[in-house]
């Protein structure tokens, strides 16, 4: 996938930059550049199809990637790019040339960024079955331990072959690591050697210990306890034996905290990630609803004003209103597929979720032209609830920056197992449940105050309400259940 857009660049570039080639050869290139970058786009979509049930990650990541393309209209500016060339607007033709570079450039990142996400996904995968494989070796190894310490010494034999069993199953998962973490298969060769008093294996080992991870070396003196515990039942010595069991299993435990730390930092790294792109499309959406409240201020004000504005001007600003408000829509759907896929900020989905309810509501009535206290205070209502999530993901950024650092210094915080770090922690998510909550009951006063004001007309019309109750009666639900979520969490 990527060697195909590095291919494409690699050859947008040379063509982009042949200045010396003639009006007609560089329109025929142009040409045959944008036949193929729509090929391009048809292969990748064709790749997103096939793989969905085989692969669905690598199916949603094309399908982004494809939208972008399609949201810069990269197969359109192509086509455009011939047509100027074949006119010979040579300066306008090297502008275009290299803003499609640049888009072209950036998709390239973004696909590279995905393709990162991917491996890293795999890799926490990884890292969960092994994790789940050390935890049953650990059990069988204390089972094992049990029986030894209730058979008598001379019974101790008959467990020789069970301890060596569960070596050998160490070995595998010795052999996943080593592949996993990039070791040579020489070494992982040179491990699995053996005689028959084991002579030669502890020597290999020896040799490539200082070679191994943490992981590796933890695993290794565990294997090397599990053989002397072989070779105490063998002689029937019971208190060497559990000693070296004993041993086996604190060094298995070291193991699995190794792999539960390797299994923390990629999830920091991915938390991260997510929170950088919160951060940027957060800020550009508080941005563009701030520009679109002081917009919607002034046309409020000259449309009530003495002096109005003629009204078909007023209307038209107010539908480009209605299209930047659906620009803000855009991005908002895009964060909340972002906070979907991370799982663990379920406060912050749905005050994303009351925001863009919002934003749907503005967009409607500023095309309606409804200019009035209503749209502004519904527009606030959006800009308190980007504000409060931009400070809440900039709060989770700091959180993360401080559990990286104390990582480096060594200074350890509590974990609880396989637990993934939530994206947002509970103090604040519980401080977005507050705001929303407060925003629920301020919709509710306000529309029990429209509907009465509606009832004391003659023909009483309450359908344009059914609407917005229904969405505030799931809004209310929904806070309901987030908070009963939240505490079982917290219980559990």
């Amino acid at each position: 996938m990527l060697d195909m857009y590095r291919r494409f660049l690699l050859v947008s570039f040379v063509s982009i930059f042949c200045a010396s080639l003639q009006a007609q050869e560089l329109t025929d290139k142009q040409r045959s550049l944008a036949g193929r970058y729509a090929q391009l786009e048809q292969i990748l979509l064709r790749l997103a199809d096939t793989s969905g049930t085989s692969n669905p990650q690598q199916a949603t990541l094309l399908k982004k990637a494809l939208l972008e393309s399609k949201d810069k209209l990269l197969v359109q500016r192509f086509e455009s790019l011939v047509n100027v060339l074949a006119r010979r607007q040579f300066s306008e033709a090297v502008a275009g040339q290299t803003e499609i570079e640049q888009d072209l450039l950036l998709l390239l990142k973004l696909l590279e960024n995905m393709s990162r996400d991917e491996r890293r996904e795999q890799e926490k995968e990884k890292i969960k079955e092994m994790l789940k494989e050390v935890e049953e070796i650990i059990q069988s190894e204390r089972i094992l331990k049990n029986q030894t310490r209730q058979l008598e010494p001379q019974s101790l034999p008959l467990l020789e072959t069970k301890q060596r069993e569960i070596r050998m199953r160490a070995q595998v998962l010795r052999e996943q690591i080593a592949e996993n973490e990039g070791d040579s298969r020489q070494q992982v060769e040179d491990g699995r050697r053996q005689t028959a008093d084991g002579s030669r294996e502890e020597e290999s080992e020896e040799q490539t210990q200082t070679q191994q991870t943490p992981t590796q070396q933890a695993l290794q003196r565990g294997m090397q306890r599990m053989r002397q515990a072989e070779q105490k039942l063998q002689q029937a010595e019971k208190e060497g034996t559990l000693e070296e069991q004993e041993e086996a299993i604190a060094e298995l435990q070291k193991l699995k905290e190794e792999l539960e730390k390797i299994l923390r930092q990629l999830r920091e790294e991915e938390l991260m990630q997510t929170l950088e792109k919160l951060e940027a499309r957060f800020k550009r959406m508080l941005q563009q609803e701030q520009t679109i409240h002081s917009q919607t201020e002034r046309l409020v004000s000259e449309a009530t004003g003495e002096l109005v504005e003629d009204q078909r001007q007023i209307k038209i600003r107010a539908d480009r209103l209605g299209a930047d408000q659906q620009s803000v829509i855009d991005d908002a759907d895009s964060a909340l597929l972002l906070l979907r896929e991370d799982g663990t900020a379920q406060a912050m989905v749905e005050s994303l979720l009351q925001a863009r309810f919002d934003m749907t509501e503005t967009k409607k009535r500023l095309e309606q032209t409804s200019l009035d206290t209503v749209t502004l205070h519904t527009e606030e209502a959006i800009i308190d609830a980007l504000q409060e999530m931009l400070d809440a993901v900039r709060s989770a950024m700091a959180e993360a920056r401080e559990r990286q650092e104390n990582a480096e210094n060594q200074q350890p915080q509590q974990q609880s197992g396989e637990a993934e770090e939530p994206l947002i922690q509970l103090l604040a998510e519980l401080r977005m449940i507050r705001s929303m909550q407060r925003r629920v009951n301020e919709r509710t006063a306000r529309y029990d105050g429209e509907i009465k004001q509606v009832l004391t007309k003659p023909e009483a019309d309450l359908s344009p309400f059914k609407r917005a109750v229904e969405e505030l009666a799931r809004q209310q639900n929904r806070i309901s259940r987030i908070l009963h979520e939240l505490k079982i969490g917290k219980t559990n």
